[in-house]
């Protein structure tokens, strides 16, 4: 069979494909349309709402500093200004000592947001200092646990957040001791300042403040 008659038997075939078929590719055609076009349409509103918000968000913090309040409008729209919005509620309650609505507001964070491990990391150490701080402030066990998970959230595989979470480790430990006025010398602390001190990864700032801490719970 020549080349000629082999190229006309194929556009034979395609012809008889296309007329044997040619309502379900039709079908098949129109919904890849209207997958294309909910496509686009899906991005032009992200894109808007994203620019919405972003006019929002710049709107509220330059009107009034002291009064963040309108944020909560933006804190569910789940984009990044979302995310900027939670955290500049959380630095506005940390300072006005609203620790239980921060606390919230970092647990949100933290469950909700598809955050690089690094930023996690980062939200997660901040709100385990506040949290700490926040348990004395208040004299409360209230926020033990949910520091415990805040902890857990902080990646072992970033070399510059061991030795920090491992501070936190220790602090956190400390704070359920004088709380419940528990005696110091427990195994749980002397075993974390141990592996603190005994390890080469935690950096000799961190060590140096866990010891002014140990020294100053076996003398107080």
């Amino acid at each position: 069979m020549s080349v000629e008659n082999k190229n006309n038997s194929l556009l034979k075939k395609i012809q008889n494909f296309i007329l044997n078929n040619y309502i379900q590719l039709i079908i098949s055609l129109i919904i890849l349309l209207i997958i294309f076009i909910s496509f686009q349409t899906y991005n032009y509103i992200k894109m808007q709402g994203i620019k919405n918000s972003s006019i929002s968000f710049f709107d509220i913090i330059n009107e009034d500093q002291d009064d963040l309040s309108s944020l909560e409008n933006l804190i569910d729209d789940e984009n990044f200004f979302s995310i900027l919005s939670k955290l500049k509620l959380i630095q506005q309650n940390n300072k006005n000592k609203n620790f239980s609505y921060s606390n919230e507001l970092y647990k949100d964070l933290l469950d909700s947001s598809n955050l690089d491990n690094l930023y996690k990391s980062s939200i997660a150490a901040n709100a385990s200092y506040t949290m700490i701080n926040a348990s004395y402030e208040e004299n409360t066990n209230n926020y033990l646990n949910d520091i415990l998970s805040y902890l857990n959230n902080i990646s072992d595989d970033l070399d510059g957040y061991f030795s920090i979470k491992k501070e936190l480790e220790y602090l956190l430990i400390v704070t359920e001791i004088d709380l419940n006025k528990l005696e110091y010398n427990n195994s749980k602390a002397m075993d974390k300042y141990n592996e603190i001190f005994n390890s080469s990864l935690v950096s000799a700032s961190i060590k140096e403040r866990v010891k002014k801490i140990h020294e100053f719970q076996l003398y107080k």
